[in-house]
């Protein structure tokens, strides 16, 4: 399953070139940021909005932000929106103040075609450095990107004081899932929430990480990522696995809700984006659902994920001795 699910994973460095002030949490002030500047630099006509324009469904912008559901597709034929490949990790420490000369780190992962637009995005992280962070707009600038994968590995693949590609990333694809399971395979785990989960379940955020409640938002997710964006089938068949997730029971688990508020700028308002963070417990998992578990831990669960919500590690726990 997932077979021709593949992304790639970019540390983006930057630096302050004036004190910054922001955020505990930076997804919003990140991706909004991003967003704005991405349409600076890709968009064609300097159109408003992208909705009735031709070019919508080959335009960078369009495609990454926006992501208009195809007329032809099978495939959430009602909506209007897909699912945008891309996910953006804001730095993950909860500092506000940045001094000039200080760095910070955000995590790019693109998604099956979002990877064509990565000197896109390369341009627009200029941008919005240039443009300013936060509600003062301090300056800060754009250092370069690494090839993130595998783990522990980092690559430079573009160094911005000399405007030039170094390399390309190597995707994450199967293989590497595959050697993921391995890796957990006949082990307990512990699953660690670092941003807040957004899972509706009839009709409501849920609080519960039960396997049962994770299971269906997160199968939908690689499924939509892996037919709009990777060419691949829709995967309809996947109650064997709901049926295997709905028989696993929490070990143990420490779950709480954090809330978090936004102001979209588009929009206006105010928008509450709440979710459940901490950590569960399961027994060891079979291995079909260890691989979308892999996968979701590269590509996050829930919605928002965008603004880098739903972040989860996966850690082995020793398997008690036998007495």
């Amino acid at each position: 399953m997932f077979e021709n699910l593949n992304a790639t994973v970019q540390r983006v460095r930057f630096r302050a070139v004036e004190p910054l002030t922001l955020p505990e949490y930076k997804g919003s002030t990140f991706r909004g940021a991003l967003g704005h500047a991405f349409r600076q630099v890709a968009c064609a006509l300097r159109r408003q909005e992208c909705d009735g324009c031709m070019l919508r469904e080959r335009c960078a912008y369009s495609v990454c932000f926006e992501t208009p559901v195809p007329a032809a597709t099978t495939v959430m034929r009602k909506y209007t929106k897909a699912p945008h490949p891309f996910v953006l990790e804001p730095p993950p420490d909860t500092r506000r103040d940045f001094e000039p000369g200080e760095e910070l780190v955000a995590t790019l992962i693109l998604v099956g075609r979002a990877q064509e637009h990565l000197a896109h995005f390369i341009y627009a992280f200029d941008e919005m450095a240039r443009n300013g962070l936060g509600i003062q707009r301090r300056k800060a600038e754009l250092l370069g990107l690494d090839a993130a994968w595998p783990p522990g590995n980092t690559q430079p693949i573009y160094n911005a004081a000399e405007e030039r590609l170094l390399g390309t990333p190597k995707p994450v694809q199967c293989e590497d899932i595959q050697s993921r399971v391995r890796e957990l395979h006949g082990k307990p785990l512990r699953l660690t929430f670092e941003t807040p989960v957004r899972i509706n379940l009839d009709g409501r955020l849920s609080k519960s990480a039960e396997m049962a409640a994770l299971l269906p938002s997160l199968l939908r997710r690689l499924s939509l990522l892996n037919y709009f964006h990777c060419g691949a089938s829709f995967e309809t068949d996947v109650r064997p696995l709901l049926d295997s997730g709905r028989d696993v029971k929490n070990l143990r688990s420490k779950i709480f809700w954090k809330d978090w508020t936004r102001y979209s700028t588009r929009q206006e308002t105010l928008m509450e984006f709440g979710g459940f963070i901490g950590w569960a417990e399961y027994p060891p998992l079979p291995d079909e659902l260890l691989q979308a578990l892999a996968w979701g831990e590269i590509l996050h669960l829930g919605k928002a994920s965008a603004f880098g919500l739903g972040k989860y590690n996966i850690a082995p726990q020793s398997v008690p001795a036998l007495s």
